[in-house]
């Protein structure tokens, strides 16, 4: 699929500040798309489309606490903290290839579960973050493609 075909089916549920750091959107504004990874932005809106309810990634745009949720560039916190020059930090959320997002009135637990029950409408292969408690994070850095979920 063409990633403009994706960006603005994702669009129905997402706008771009809901998914990069402030600092990219600041620097690069609508054209933030660019750094997201199109099987991401595919499958982010195959579970919201399936489950109906709203996805919280970032509300950082809106007044809220959560900002380092989906894209992160080197200027955010949690990845200044985890960078040296002696040591490497390549992370899926560096790469626009990872969200971490809780749904409102649902657990952690609930979210995986669901996640599970529809993994053969997923359009690609995920890993999933598991015994996360108030989040859930996926990624698209599934080394094992004959499974459709690789829980880590």
């Amino acid at each position: 699929m063409e990633m403009n075909t994706t960006i603005n089916k994702i669009k129905r549920f997402f706008g771009i500040k809901e998914l990069v750091c402030k600092h990219v959107y600041d620097r690069f504004g609508e054209g933030s798309w660019q750094f997201l990874d199109e099987q991401l932005l595919e499958t982010l809106y195959t579970i919201r489309l399936y489950l109906g309810k709203p996805i919280i990634v970032n509300n950082w745009a809106k007044g809220g606490a959560y900002d380092e949720r989906g894209l992160r560039c080197n200027v955010c916190p949690i990845v200044r903290e985890k960078t040296s020059l002696e040591k490497v930090y390549i992370s899926a959320h560096l790469q626009g290839k990872a969200v971490d997002f809780h749904v409102p009135g649902m657990t952690s637990e609930e979210v995986r579960r669901f996640i599970k029950e529809i993994r053969l409408q997923l359009p690609y292969p995920i890993r999933i973050e598991r015994d996360t408690d108030g989040w859930v994070h996926i990624d698209m850095r599934n080394d094992n493609p004959s499974e459709k979920i690789v829980m880590f």
